[in-house]
């Protein structure tokens, strides 16, 4: 199990989270290379910091505005989705 924001996650849901992290930050890091953006470039042009578009780029998601901020630019929009941690969970909450 690990912390995150307060909730805790088993670590297959973390494994998961991660990888996904990965995925978006891959993603971040290739158009901002295909448009010959240096981390610094980008960061001006949001007006956000370099540090900023650096943790996005190592899957460090603690602002989801800047992230939604940077993927916009960059010609992709931000999903979020609450999927259930345990059949069980979504059961019950499907009966409320």
């Amino acid at each position: 199990m690990r912390r995150q924001g307060g909730a805790i996650l088993s670590t297959e849901a973390a494994k998961l989270n991660d990888e996904e992290k990965l995925r978006v930050a891959k993603v971040i890091i290739g158009e901002r290379i295909r448009r010959r953006l240096s981390q610094t470039a980008l960061a001006l042009k949001l007006g956000v910091t370099q540090q900023q578009i650096s943790k996005l780029e190592n899957g460090d998601f603690d602002n989801l505005g800047t992230l939604q901020k940077v993927l916009s630019v960059l010609g992709y929009h931000v999903r979020v989705s609450a999927i259930p941690l345990h059949r069980e969970a979504h059961t019950h909450s499907s009966r409320n």
